[in-house]
């Protein structure tokens, strides 16, 4: 398998326009987490007891009272840290209220929030995803699959589950009815083996109709970040010959319109676009 990532130039008359904005309304559920992972903002700090508590979460007050919950969205998304003291039973009363207010398809928590209460609880993960698809989720966040090569994974988040934990869940999902959505974080020093290793696993849910890229920088990220942004195309452009019938799509909240109307010609579908966001 070749390392170097190869990106393949485009000629003007091969370009597609097609661009599907998705308005989302994001609820974080909690900002604490345990997992410390590298790559994510949940993981600054470490929820204590005693001198520095944790406040119980408001997010079931949240979705009953906040006004934003009547708006028009295309997608509600639902995810956060992990939280140490609500119960799964709080979680799956507040995917309902939310699903009784609005019409949008939810997005609801990840394989790695349940694999935490299916832990902690000792809950099946039959029954966790049984109950999530009652309380009016469509499908599972992506979460926990921002690169399924499991060395990667050992060296930047190694508390989170495996590569097989995560596809064995979303294989569960989908035969209770959730559609299956996967995630590919595009890093500086990606390869094409990191990129085909990843792509083999996600060739094995039946379901999948999306993947998210996401790159992985701390700033915003414009045409002229070579070659981080090659990079990422190169990656479109794998994800579109080994799985054509799969969407991409990628948040645009912070990426300059000239990188926008690049990532639409090479074959990137949906932009997300954060209309809300909710803290609890």
């Amino acid at each position: 398998m070749e390392e170097t990532l190869q990106y393949t130039p485009v000629k003007p008359d091969k370009l597609s326009s097609s661009w599907t904005i998705i308005h989302v309304l994001k609820i974080t559920t909690t900002r604490a987490c345990w997992m410390q992972c590298r790559f994510c903002d949940f993981s600054h700090f470490v929820p204590l007891v005693g001198n520095n508590p944790v406040k119980p979460l408001a997010l079931l007050n949240l979705v009953q009272t906040d006004p934003r919950l009547d708006g028009p969205y295309d997608l509600v998304k639902i995810r956060g840290g992990l939280s140490f003291f609500e119960p799964w039973s709080y979680f799956r009363s507040a995917i309902r209220h939310i699903h009784t207010r609005n019409p949008a398809p939810i997005q609801a928590l990840s394989a790695v929030e349940l694999m935490h209460f299916h832990r902690v609880e000792k809950k099946p993960f039959q029954e966790l995803l049984e109950e999530l698809r009652w309380a009016g989720a469509s499908s599972l966040g992506p979460g926990g699959s921002e690169l399924l090569w499991d060395e990667w994974r050992q060296d930047v988040a190694p508390l989170r589950l495996s590569a097989k934990e995560w596809l064995r869940i979303h294989q569960l999902a989908e035969s209770c009815g959730l559609q299956s959505r996967a995630s590919l974080m595009v890093f500086p020093g990606i390869t094409g083996r990191h990129v085909h290793d990843h792509l083999a696993v996600l060739k094995q849910l039946r379901g999948l109709s999306v993947i998210e890229i996401k790159p992985f920088r701390p700033t915003p990220l414009f045409t002229v970040d070579h070659p981080h942004t090659l990079d990422l195309l190169a990656v479109v452009q794998l994800i579109r010959q080994e799985l054509p019938h799969v969407l991409i799509e990628i948040n645009i909240d912070h990426i300059s319109h000239d990188m926008r109307d690049l990532l639409r010609g090479h074959g990137v579908s949906r932009a997300l676009v954060t209309q809300e966001e909710m803290d609890a």
